[in-house]
């Protein structure tokens, strides 16, 4: 069969882990800022809808709930149309989604218009993320994963950044003119979607394929499945009664922070500088947390209950808080929290069940969080209407995060009672189906609670891309 130098998009053009790499990932990180970051911004428009509209803290965090579960929720279907579209019409698209979004908002005279196009702008947002992650991945061989971590911090230094400047235009100008300035800029960052070409050059023998191989390739990508096996794997169910919980109580902070200090007698322009914080110890968290993770001694299902119990924690001793300086303090220690637990709740669902059905473990994560991430912030907003104070509202998030912290613990007892089951008879045929599968996981990616994490890629399909270390959707 005669063999030839195939890749998805055509002829090469462009060498991996080049300079042109570099820029195009460059070019994803700004990408990710302006768009993804963009959506956890939200909490310095909340106080100015409330006070413009007239509205309940109830109806208008509805505006900042729906762009977040929309995001998770439209992750793997925004994935199938990049195997379909490729990298650079999506994410061109997706910018040019929410820069048509923020625009039609601009004019909006009611909650409900704001209410569809900040729900449209969650799902141009995913598309923009997941095409970031699917073009570099696919530029470096040698860097993939410094590369990922660069692109991955555009979500914490976009939220850090435009945070800021969202507050100081709103402050001079109206908050109809900021979106719009917002929307001109979302169609500039489009532009840089244009350095999305994929035409790569193969850098190993790895990625020579025959035509008829290649072409099974194709195939394959256009089928977008869901395998539903994965609940009947314990770590799996673990994992998403953990993100069901966790993006519960975290939803509520990126919506309601900034209009919590104002409430406390800070100015605008100070509250809003909170996200600052926030976003700027996301970015560390990811990357110290992957620090950790690559420690042998640290088991990552004990990092990932650590991060959540101190979100929740510090969330209910937020009520405690009366000056800036402690609202900062809460702002660091969260936020470096929540960047350590998107890195690992990525990490554990592609590694809790094997690597052919990864992605669809994933997919249903972030679907069944989409859901918390809806109700949260406006459940909370109702709380702090009808009691008239934000201080149950908070013990609720913090709740929710340390509720989040407590299922791993049923994997300590399944994995002591199958220890015993071990140690007094060896396993026979009559084992159920979810036994033999929780052996089936220790043995074939290494998550003993015992043994550090061992993270294999090379096997997953490509439903969800960009699988390494520091990058995640939430």
């Amino acid at each position: 069969m005669a063999r030839c130098a195939v890749l998805r998009d055509g002829d090469p053009s462009h060498k991996k882990d080049s300079a042109w790499a570099w820029i195009v990932c460059l070019a994803a990180a700004t990408n990710l800022a302006f768009t993804h970051g963009l959506i956890y911004t939200f909490g310095v428009l909340l106080p100015v809808f409330m006070d413009y509209f007239k509205e309940s803290r109830e109806n208008t965090a509805w505006i900042g709930s729906l762009p977040l579960a929309v995001s998770f929720f439209f992750g793997p279907f925004a994935s199938s149309l990049i195997n379909h579209f490729g990298c650079r019409a999506m994410s061109i698209t997706g910018c040019l989604t929410c820069a048509i979004s923020f625009t039609i908002a601009s004019f909006a005279n009611d909650l409900i218009l704001l209410y569809v196009t900040f729900g449209v702008l969650g799902a141009g947002a995913s598309c923009a993320f997941i095409s970031s992650l699917e073009i570099v991945s696919k530029c470096f061989d040698k860097r993939k994963s410094i590369a990922l971590g660069i692109v991955a911090t555009g979500h914490g230094l976009g939220t850090m950044s435009l945070s800021q400047v969202l507050q100081s235009l709103v402050n001079v100008l109206s908050w109809r003119n900021s979106l719009r300035i917002m929307a001109g800029a979302l169609v500039l960052n489009g532009l840089l979607g244009l350095l999305y070409d994929s035409k790569i050059e193969p850098a190993s023998n790895g990625e020579i394929l025959s035509s008829e191989e290649d072409g099974q390739r194709r195939k394959s990508k256009r089928r977008f499945t869901f395998n539903c096996s994965v609940w009947k794997v314990p770590r799996f169910l673990v994992l998403t009664a953990c993100g069901f919980f966790a993006m519960f109580g975290r939803s509520i902070v990126y919506v309601h922070l900034v209009k919590y200090s104002e409430d406390l007698g800070m100015s605008s322009s100070v509250s809003s500088r909170l996200i600052f914080f926030l976003g700027l110890n996301v970015a560390l968290g990811r990357f110290a947390c992957g620090f950790l993770c690559s420690l042998k001694r640290l088991d990552n299902w004990y990092i990932y209950q650590g991060v959540l119990l101190v979100s929740g924690v510090s969330t209910m001793l937020l009520t405690l808080a009366r000056h800036y300086e402690e609202l900062v303090a809460y702002a660091v220690v969260f936020g470096f929290c929540d960047g350590a637990f998107a890195t690992l709740l990525y990490i554990l669902a592609f590694t809790c069940v094997d690597p052919s059905r990864a992605a669809s473990a994933f997919g249903y994560i972030l679907m069944t969080a989409s859901m918390t991430t809806m109700v949260g912030p406006p459940l909370s907003g109702l709380t702090a209407d009808k009691l008239g104070s934000y201080g149950p509202t908070f013990h609720m998030a913090g709740g929710a995060l340390v509720a989040a912290s407590l299922p791993p613990f049923v994997l300590y007892c399944v994995r002591n009672r199958e220890a015993k089951r071990t140690e007094l008879s060896p396993i026979d045929n009559e084992n159920t189906e979810d036994a033999q599968e929780f052996e089936k996981l220790n043995r074939h990616d290494g998550l003993c609670m015992d043994e550090p994490l061992k993270i294999t890629h090379n096997d997953i399909k490509p439903v969800v891309v960009g699988h390494e270390l520091f990058v995640s959707t939430v």
